[in-house]
């Protein structure tokens, strides 16, 4: 069988990302966004690969000239969706410490435009070891800073050459946090005041979002999809039909004709907005409805989606408690709701809901808790499956037996883990030794968890104890049934 480079060609277009990272995320997500605007909006550009770890090889893309695969999976506009895309506008890959020069010399390319990065959460650091005439300073942003100090000096502080950039990080304010972190190394370098400024004036440090669940190599399937293909691809990257980016900055739309048919782009100066949509509908949704399917039986989010009570709870709780809540315009709310229901329905992601499980006290807190206190705010009542939601995770996480870093709960015949931090699983055991009034009572008293004592809430306590109470007594899958035919 052939590889996929004697089939396909790289594209030639000039150089104006330069991306920090190699891994799966950024090939089926912002690699592939730009190759598609290539040939729908004439972005014309190509993307230089720096592989920002000393371990980190280039091989693999040597092997295939850069070319590879993205495979998407799923649902689009409710009918099943499949596409296989080759990418062909990486122009190269560098290794930051074995290729140090010619990942230097990229700095003074006059058609560079962006730097994206996803050095993991954990990569916009500030570490105070670092130094200038490291080769190549250890932390991403000490790379980024020598690098944009060597255009500085290249471009002579022109202001028309500054850099964009586009860090997809998932932590909060991900743009602001960079440039901080920038910023202190040009103070600790004691770097030309000049310098300083043209980042303040020529260069933007955009905080993004990103959206794309993205499986990466198919490693059981990959055989199957090569002979489907016709050719081999140790490069294979597998993600779903959705892509959304939000570029926090909108001086950013003018410079960046990136929104396409296959990716939507978001150009705003209200970022936090659709930090809070995401948080509250994608999020949301799967935290409020997890723990009580697991309980009622069911151990992926498809197998939800195709049961009518569960997937009522989940009609009615998105649409009917979570949308109104989110401060955008409703068509917007709503369009991403829909959009979830497909990416929950998608049968190539087998997303379980024991990993949803996971620390779900303070999941709760920052999914759940602000739509349903905006909720009761806006309609004068509690609602009802967010509220029940709560139940449901005091009945997942009622425990006295303790595990290895875990508690053991029961369903059925059988037994599963539940994994939150330690302090909490110990409050947790202590209090369901004791009645079920008081169990609930005590857990929504900890203010430390939830931010506040939710037996302030008028009625909540109450409401809480008797959907507990009932999942208790009629069992999680018979009371989810019974709700869902009970008016709001």
């Amino acid at each position: 069988m052939k590889n996929v480079k004697e089939l396909y060609q790289r594209k030639q277009h000039p150089i104006k990302f330069v991306q920090f990272g190699e891994g799966n995320f950024l090939r089926a997500f912002v690699d592939y966004g730009i190759d598609v605007a290539n040939e729908e909006k004439g972005l014309d550009a190509s993307v230089a690969i720096i592989i920002p770890i000393a371990a980190g090889g280039k091989e693999r893309f040597a092997r295939q000239d850069n070319i590879y695969t993205v495979l998407l999976r799923g649902q689009k506009e409710g009918k099943p969706f499949k596409e296989n895309r080759v990418v062909t506008c990486v122009d190269r890959v560098l290794n930051a410490y074995d290729d140090y020069d010619a990942y230097m010399e990229l700095a003074k390319l006059d058609t560079l435009q962006f730097v994206v990065s996803n050095t993991t959460e954990a990569g916009i650091v500030y570490e105070d070891g670092d130094k200038l005439e490291d080769c190549p300073p250890k932390t991403f942003p000490a790379k980024l800073t020598k690098f944009l100090y060597a255009r500085y000096q290249h471009v002579a502080g022109a202001k028309d050459k500054g850099l964009i950039m586009l860090p997809v990080e998932l932590i909060d304010h991900n743009g602001e946090t960079l440039k901080k972190c920038v910023r202190q190394y040009a103070e600790l370098w004691d770097l030309p005041r000049g310098f300083a400024d043209w980042l303040d004036t020529a260069c933007i440090f955009a905080s993004t979002l990103v959206d794309r669940i993205v499986a990466g190599y198919p490693r059981d399937e990959a055989a199957a999809y090569e002979k489907e293909l016709g050719y081999q691809d140790e490069l294979l990257d597998q993600g779903e039909p959705f892509g959304l980016w939000v570029i926090g900055d909108s001086r950013v739309k003018d410079k960046l004709p990136l929104a396409s048919s296959k990716l939507q782009v978001e150009f705003t100066d209200a970022i936090e907005k659709f930090k809070e949509r995401k948080v509250r509908i994608l999020n949301g949704a799967h935290t409020s409805m997890a723990l009580g399917a697991y309980l009622a039986g069911f151990d992926y989010v498809g197998e939800c989606m195709a049961d009518p009570a569960v997937r009522r709870q989940l009609v009615e709780s998105v649409f009917g408690e979570i949308v109104p809540t989110v401060h955008l315009p409703e068509e917007k709310a709503r369009a991403f709701a829909e959009s979830v229901f497909e990416r929950f329905e998608n049968p190539f992601v087998h997303h379980a809901l024991l990993s949803i499980s996971l620390n779900s006290i303070s999941k709760w807190r920052a999914r759940v808790l602000p739509s349903l206190k905006d909720s009761l705010k806006r309609a004068g009542k509690l609602p009802k499956w967010l509220t029940y939601s709560l139940a449901a995770l005091l009945a997942f996480y009622h425990a006295t037996e303790a595990g290895d870093g875990c508690l053991i709960g029961k369903r059925g015949n059988g037994t599963y883990e539940i994994h939150d931090d330690a302090d909490k699983l110990a409050k947790i055991r202590e209090c369901a030794a004791k009645s079920d009034a008081e169990y609930v009572r005590s857990v929504l008293a900890e203010s430390d968890w939830w931010g506040e004592d939710l037996t302030k809430i008028q009625g909540f306590l109450e409401a809480v104890g008797q959907h507990f109470q009932n999942i208790r007594e009629l069992g999680a899958k018979a009371y989810i049934e019974k709700l869902g035919k009970q008016g709001a």
